[in-house]
């Protein structure tokens, strides 16, 4: 019997990739085993959006080829070894984020030495063995790639430009997923908002109408994603999970306009009041970039302060850096490392604060949560609007969901189960 190991660093669309692959090695009658462990064969899906992912695809790397017979790298750090000639060591087969719906028949022996158009629309999930820990939640990828031109982003060059899939592919893996045990579906890409507003609005209306559909989410949206059409829909969509998650990078006009984001200051603020005004129980989290070349300490307090007054439930903050083959990488006035890491900081602690002051304003309410674990009789999982909580002495099993009243807050939210 042949064995296999799967690793999946950095976004939900690399976890989805990997789910892809595992459910054809299943099929094809490999024995999964525990990244780390002996095995014929150790897949591995890299990232390299920032320095720190890509030392951890390398530590993974590396950990791989002292236990597997055959090291399959793919993903973005993979593509990014393959534009520099700097190939991992120790590696079978490197093919980057092309050819991923080929390496069940590269490892069966057959020849790598080609190239197909696409291979996007052959990665699709949805029958048995495609998620082994999380049957109730599902990354449904909606595109690839990303057009933007984004000074300080390499994922354009090692994905190429963006990809849409199929409104009605993208359903009938829903349609499979729900009848296979998922009731959550997680729409994500390199570049959602790349679908389209208002496609993505229709997208979500009928994935909504699809039997056994209880939550829909999205991964990251850029703020121009979010009309007032948009909106509409998810308010009028009960499915619709009552958090977004937008791509903020900077509230400062200036540091936006050298990152060559596609919105201002102005906007981001017209979003989150749009969004609070409509629907009120909305939760928001970001993504947040400190010490962007040139950022000043005034620049960072715009973006501190946004942070604040957005009431940002969560905050994805990383201090800048500097990616090869982008235009940020070469730019003048460094910001000191020192600097960036205490900016990143700052930021960090009053999302925290925001969501100690947004959990208080729970005290009392009800709430539904998904069960992801329950140890000892204690619960945990993630409310409608993506915050945790825990409820104790509960029987819930992982895929179920509880009727719940927030009683306190202690990193996550304590919950009182609703008998």
């Amino acid at each position: 019997m042949k064995t296999v190991s799967f690793c999946s660093l950095g976004c939900r669309v690399n976890q989805y990739e990997i789910q892809a692959i595992r459910e054809r090695f299943v099929n094809g009658g490999y024995t999964e085993v525990a990244f780390g462990k002996k095995c014929d064969f150790c897949i591995i899906n890299t990232c390299a959006v920032t320095k720190e992912s890509e030392k951890k695809s390398r530590n993974a790397i590396s950990r791989a080829s002292r236990c597997s017979a055959g090291v399959i790298v793919t993903g973005c750090y993979g593509e990014l070894c393959r534009l520099t000639g700097n190939m991992p060591a120790n590696v079978m087969w490197c093919g980057g984020c092309s050819m991923r719906d080929r390496i069940f028949e590269i490892c069966e022996g057959a020849s790598a030495e080609y190239r197909i158009k696409t291979s996007y629309e052959l990665l699709n999930i949805g029958t048995t063995g495609a998620l082994p820990n999380e049957r109730y939640r599902a990354y449904v990828k909606i595109e690839d790639g990303c057009n933007g031109r984004c000074a300080y982003c390499v994922i354009p060059k090692l994905r190429g430009r963006s990809y849409n899939r199929s409104e009605s592919d993208i359903l009938a893996e829903c349609e499979r997923l729900i009848q296979d045990g998922v009731s959550e579906l997680i729409f994500t890409g390199i570049e959602v908002s790349d679908y389209g507003s208002t496609a993505l609005g229709r997208l979500i209306k009928k994935a909504a109408e699809i039997e056994g559909v209880k939550r829909i989410r999205l991964g990251s949206l850029n703020p121009n994603t979010v009309t007032k059409d948009f909106v509409r829909i998810i308010k009028e969509t009960p499915a619709f999970c009552r958090h977004l998650h937008l791509s903020v990078q900077s509230a400062s006009d200036g540091v936006l306009k050298t990152m060559r984001r596609p919105y201002g200051k102005k906007k981001l603020y017209e979003v989150v009041d749009m969004l609070y005004s409509e629907i009120p129980e909305i939760m928001i989290s970001a993504d947040m970039i400190s010490g962007f070349p040139g950022e000043t300490q005034s620049d960072f307090e715009e973006s501190l302060s946004f942070v604040k007054e957005a009431r940002l439930m969560h905050v994805h903050a990383f201090p800048f850096s500097p990616r090869p083959f982008t235009e940020a990488a070469t730019m003048p006035n460094k910001v000191l490392e020192q600097v960036k890491k205490a900016r990143n900081a700052a930021i960090i602690e009053q999302s925290e604060q925001n969501k100690r002051d947004i959990a208080r304003s729970l005290l009392g309410k009800k709430i539904e949560l998904l069960i992801e674990k329950n140890e000892n009789s204690r619960a945990c999982g993630h409310t409608g609007g993506f915050m945790e909580a825990c409820v104790a002495n509960s029987n819930k099993a992982a895929g179920e969901y509880v009727q719940c009243v927030v009683t306190g807050f202690d990193g996550a939210l304590i919950c009182e189960e609703i008998k």
